[in-house]
Parts: structure tokens; sequence; C-alpha cells
């Protein structure tokens, strides 16, 4: 008896290739799905995946194919007659991945590469959710190393979520992409993109010189002279009408962006350089040349600071949960008390504080969107036990920030000397942006224990944003959720940028 004739009487008793009753052996759908689709057991159409010396042969099962693609129920009925359907823009481990998930909701992804090729798959066979679940992995751990295949499937694809997503990463590091290697390299569409931001936090000469790099290197690539047309000529009128060159000083533009009798230095010309150079001396007094911008706005956000006031004392931290008085403060004279009407933390108990800790957590809400940048926190008043005369102590800092869904989107650790007795900004890894009315929180870790003296207030008005704050710390020892540790404030001042 033939291999296939013994395979069909198998399959008609029920049996798998191996002449076992596989259904018996599986206990849940998903497990009988995993056979079939490890098996190949009842297959009823083939692929041939891949090019070139890249092609693997496989069987599927027409019904879950039609069930889970739209795209694929129009393949199959078209190459109905034609046997073997032959997919060669899919490498064969990427179609096996997306067969997973078809066959089991199973999707396993390792690196941003993968997630990259597995989304293109998934937006031409119209499988909307693994096109979800591949783009929140590519943004997911996002950083300058991990940007680019994503930039590179965003110039393909210019999908809406990943092209929102790389906008907020480049505007938040801009000076980080534009110096990096590979920003030579990415597509014009990338660069269109970049030079369309109305926020970037670097300076726009920077802008300009990364812009007029990359034009050199598309020159070279092609084997062209890297002089001041052909420059122009690969940055196209498109993306020369979105440089803001008149959003740089004069000394600047002169040095570094203007007509150059050496060929290869520069994108303008002599008569463009002069309308720019007269704007920038007197504004409006010259007419811009056409294809020239007339935006003068420099892209950087100012930077303000928004700086929370101090509550009067309140009567809620003089009692212990027992009732007893707090101990005398370490040390309790006149210079002490006119200090304390500054200083929120002290090192050790006293009659206005009672509980110490290392843990504080701010949670903001604004009703405008902002950049924020960093934050302020108090130094301990003074020193100590073994060194109480010592101007500085060491100190750690974990500052991480978490958005709406409570999910960590930056991590910033500070450790060195600080002074006793000030405050410190500390500033974050990465800039955030603080969407209108959604909730973000702070959390501060240290590595001294702070006693917080002072209460800070709930709602800080700078036009045009209003800030509403929640403060709390986690003692240890007590419960945390005591309306005893709300509203006690370790974070005293916001660096920020309005946004938007």
């Amino acid at each position: 008896m033939s291999e296939d004739v013994q395979c069909a009487n198998d399959m008609e008793r029920g049996e798998g290739s191996g002449g076992t009753k596989w259904q018996q052996k599986n206990n849940d759908v998903k497990e009988r799905l995993s056979h079939l689709r490890t098996s190949g057991d009842f297959s009823d159409c083939v692929f041939i995946v891949g090019s070139g010396e890249t092609v693997e042969t496989v069987r599927a099962h027409e019904l879950i194919m039609r069930m889970s693609s739209p795209t694929f129920e129009e393949l199959l009925i078209t190459n109905k007659s034609d046997g073997a359907v032959h997919i060669t823009d899919i490498e064969p481990r990427i179609f096996n991945m997306m067969l997973d998930y078809m066959y089991l909701d199973h999707i396993k992804l390792k690196c941003t590469e993968d997630a990259s090729a597995l989304y293109k798959a998934a937006v031409k066979y119209n499988l909307p959710y693994l096109c979800e679940v591949s783009a929140k992995y590519m943004v997911r751990d996002m950083n300058v190393d991990t940007l680019w295949p994503i930039l590179q499937l965003l110039s393909q694809v210019q999908e809406p979520i990943l092209k929102e997503e790389c906008g907020k990463f480049v505007s938040k590091n801009p000076s980080l992409v534009l110096k990096h290697a590979n920003f030579p390299n990415v597509d014009w569409n990338i660069v269109n993109m970049i030079v369309e931001l109305d926020w970037l936090d670097v300076p726009e000469i920077e802008i300009l010189r990364a812009v007029e790099k990359w034009a050199e290197h598309q020159c070279l690539k092609v084997n062209d002279l890297p002089d001041r047309d052909n420059k122009r000529s690969a940055i196209g009128p498109v993306i020369l009408s979105k440089l803001r060159f008149l959003a740089v000083s004069r000394e600047e533009f002169v040095k570094g962006a203007a007509f150059s009798t050496t060929s290869d230095k520069g994108l303008l010309t002599l008569e463009e350089s002069y309308a720019i150079l007269m704007n920038l001396t007197v504004p409006v007094s010259y007419p811009m040349p056409d294809g020239i911008s007339g935006d003068g706005n420099s892209r950087m956000l100012a930077k303000l600071r928004c700086i929370r006031k101090i509550q009067a004392t309140s009567s809620l931290s003089l009692f212990t949960p027992g009732g007893f008085r707090s101990p005398r403060p370490t040390v309790f004279d006149s210079s002490f008390n006119n200090t304390l009407d500054q200083v929120v933390a002290l090192a050790s108990p006293s009659q206005t504080t009672n509980f110490g800790s290392k843990n504080f957590s701010l949670d903001i809400k604004v009703d405008h969107p902002i950049v924020l940048y960093g934050i302020q926190v108090p130094t301990l008043l003074s020193a100590t036990g073994a060194k109480p005369f010592a101007n500085e102590y060491d100190e750690s800092f974990v500052v991480t920030v978490l958005d709406v869904f409570g999910t960590p989107i930056s991590r910033t650790v500070f450790s060195g000397k600080i002074s006793y007795g000030s405050v410190i900004d500390i500033s974050l890894k990465e800039s955030i942006i603080l969407q209108k009315n959604a909730s973000y929180k702070v959390q501060v870790y240290t590595s001294n224990v702070y006693f917080l003296s002072k209460k800070l207030h709930s709602k800080e008005d700078c036009p045009p944003v209003k800030f509403t704050f929640t403060d709390a710390i986690t003692v240890d020892t007590l419960e945390p959720s005591s309306p005893l540790f709300r509203d006690v404030g370790f974070v005293t001042q916001l660096i920020y940028s309005v946004w938007a």
C-alpha cells in the first residue's frame, strides 16, 4: 500500500500520521488545532513561501485561512484550480509566525525586525489585531537604536499610529536622532516627516546641518558630486520649504547656512541668502524668495517651571496614630524655625512630621498638554549622627513616570553627592508629553529617609496650564492609603514646556 493511501485511510479512521487517536490525546480545541498546525493532517491548501534559496512548502487548512483573513479568502478562491499558492514577499519564518497567530492566537516576538516584518505581512493580509500587536511591540521599548527599522517600515506603509509614535520619539530626542550614524541612510519620507514637526527640542541650525549631511550622503550613494545643486535636488522643494532659516541667529546663518563661494557648502543661492539675512536683521524688510519658509518660530519650546506653593502647617501631622506627640526636632532653634518655612525635607522626626519614607509619588493632571522635562525635590535640611557639620551627603534618586494605564514610560536614575539644605533638579532621561485631562504618576525612590514637614498645594495655575496634583508617601510599617499620608509633597517643582 502506498504512503498516500495509508495516510488517507488513517485520516478516515480519525487517526493521525502516527496511527494514534490524536483527538483523544488533545484535551481542548487549541491543542487539537495545534496538532493540525504542526502535523498538516487534513490540510487542503499548499503555500510555496519565500524566494531565491529560502523557499519552504507550507501545508494549511483552507477553513482556517479563510476564517482569519479576507485577503487569504480571496486569494484561495482565485487560485482554487491552480494548485499551490506562491507567496514570494514574505520569508518562511515570518509566514509561519503569522500562521501561528491564525491557528492559535499565538504571537511570539523577539526583536523589532521580526515585529516590522510581521506588521507588513499583517497589513497585506488584513489581520488588524496582528498589526496592533506588532506595532505595540515595536514602540514598546523604542530607543535610538531600535528606531531605524521602524522608520524604514513607516516610510513604506505610512501607518498613522506608527507615524504618531515615531514623531513623539523624534520630538523628544531630536539631537540623538539627527546625529545618529543611521540618519543619513533614512528615506526621503522620513526626513520630510521630521521637518514637518512643529516641536523639536534642538536648535534649528542643527536641523539644517543634519538635512544637509543627509543630502550629501544621498548624492554619494548615486555617485553624484555633493555640490549645492545636487544636494538641493536630493532634498527637493518640499523639504526645503519646511526648513526654518529665519529661526536661526544671524551669526549661525552666516557661518553655517548662508551661500558660500565654496560650491560644496550650503543649500542656498546668493539671492536667497541675502533675503534671509535682511529679514533676520529687520523682520519683513525684504520679500522672501519663493520656496523659502517665512516661519521664524523656533521649534524649541521655552522651558518653564511650575513652582508648588507651601500650605499652612497642618494639624494632622502633629500626632501619631496612637495620639502621642511626635519627638522634638533634632535641631530646634530660631534659625531652624525660619528655615523650616522654605524647607520641606528633614533627616529625622520633628513636631510637624512623624513619618519618614524613601517612596514618594505624585499624580499629575493638566488641562493643557505639556512636555515634562524634569522635577525638583528638596535635599535634607542638615546632617545628623556622626557627621553633624557635613556639607554634602550621598543620595540616589530613581524617578519613574507612569502613563494613564500605569505603564512605566520613563525611568531616570541619579546618583551622587548633593548639598544639605538645598534643592536639586532631576532631568528625565527622556522628556514626556502629558496629554490633556489624563492622569500620570511620578514615582520617586530615594536611598535616604526623608521626613516631609510641609504640605504643598494640590492645584497650581500657570497659564495656559492648570495643574492638579495628588501627593502620597509610602511608609513600610503603616497602611499607605491612610489620609495621614496623602497630600504630603516631595516634588516641589515641575520643569516643563507648553505643548501644542
